[in-house]
């Protein structure tokens, strides 16, 4: 947690009592409330990312959710991948598999308000999303989306908030759709062209297109939380695959466009849907942690 930004008690004393409610039901063993994870940025950051058209300050953790690390026969029950799905194999963890609630607590420690996005940049077993920013023009500068919400906050206030269950099953499903979308054969001959391109020498090559498609755009317009996967979008639902890969984890940020002194707090409710899917709470068993291969917005840069 940043210096100078005091601990937010109020989830965390939410969190201790509701596990032992959930410890006590005859729920599944992975069923439990996580302990509060903090993160907070200070005036005095570097900018994550300045040009001269836009300065950025970010700050970012890594939250893995507690699901269990597949043993050896598992990938042997699962099967091939689905058709029509980007997975190397089938995944071990569904969106079906799980139920994931967010509670937030965003905090404002200056007396002036500032504009702070929160931030989701969601991982599944296979990849782990980083957005990055892309350079539209000499004049224009834009961070790409991941789940981004933004709030105005007053000065020396808090504001409290849910990431419904919905609302991580949509998230699972944009980067499930967005993966999808970026291994199709559109995507990887836009990237070929820009390739190309680059070769050529040219510096305004930073969003690929083929034959119209593109996957940038595209991929921007899945992570707006805006556009929802249940809503017949011509743009997004052409992506969704036969079957969504579960959140397993995500990269909790903070983004403000001045230097400012703010915080977030989260605590995460988790059912264990499948029964065998989630370490229980106090488990020394293996986790299954942060994925290997990063993607991002083609042209991004970071």
């Amino acid at each position: 947690m940043a210096a100078g930004i005091a601990p937010l008690l109020s989830l965390g004393a939410l969190a201790s009592t509701c596990l032992v409610v959930a410890c006590s039901n005859g729920s599944n063993p992975g069923d439990q409330i996580t302990p509060p994870v903090d993160l907070g940025m200070t005036a005095k950051m570097a900018a994550y990312y300045s040009d001269q058209n836009l300065t950025i300050y970010e700050a970012q953790t890594p939250v893995a959710l507690p699901v269990r690390k597949p043993s050896a026969a598992d990938p042997m029950a699962l099967g091939p991948a689905p058709k029509g799905t980007p997975y190397a194999h089938a995944p071990f963890l569904t969106a079906a598999d799980e139920s994931v609630v967010v509670h937030y607590t965003l905090t404002n420690v200056d007396t002036q308000q500032h504009a702070v996005w929160l931030l989701i940049d969601p991982w599944n077993e296979f990849v782990r999303w980083n957005p990055g920013v892309t350079v539209v023009s000499d004049e224009e500068t834009s961070p790409n989306w991941g789940y981004d919400l933004a709030f105005l906050l007053p000065g020396q206030s808090r504001v409290d908030g849910t990431l419904t269950s919905d609302d991580i099953q949509e998230i699972a499903t944009k980067l499930a759709s967005v993966q999808n979308m970026l291994a199709s054969p559109q995507a990887v001959a836009a990237d070929a062209t820009d390739a190309g391109i680059d070769a050529a020498g040219d510096p305004n090559a930073t969003s690929p297109t083929y034959m119209g498609f593109d996957p940038a755009g595209t991929a921007n317009h899945i992570f707006n939380p805006q556009n929802r996967s249940n809503a017949g979008d011509p743009l997004y639902t052409p992506w969704i695959p036969p079957v969504i890969a579960g959140l397993t984890g995500f990269d909790l940020g903070l983004r403000c466009y001045e230097g400012a002194n703010v915080a977030v707090e989260i605590t995460m409710e988790i059912k264990d849907v499948n029964g065998d899917r989630f370490v229980a709470s106090g488990s020394s068993d293996p986790q299954l942690g942060m994925p290997a291969t990063t993607l991002t917005v083609p042209g991004a840069k970071m």
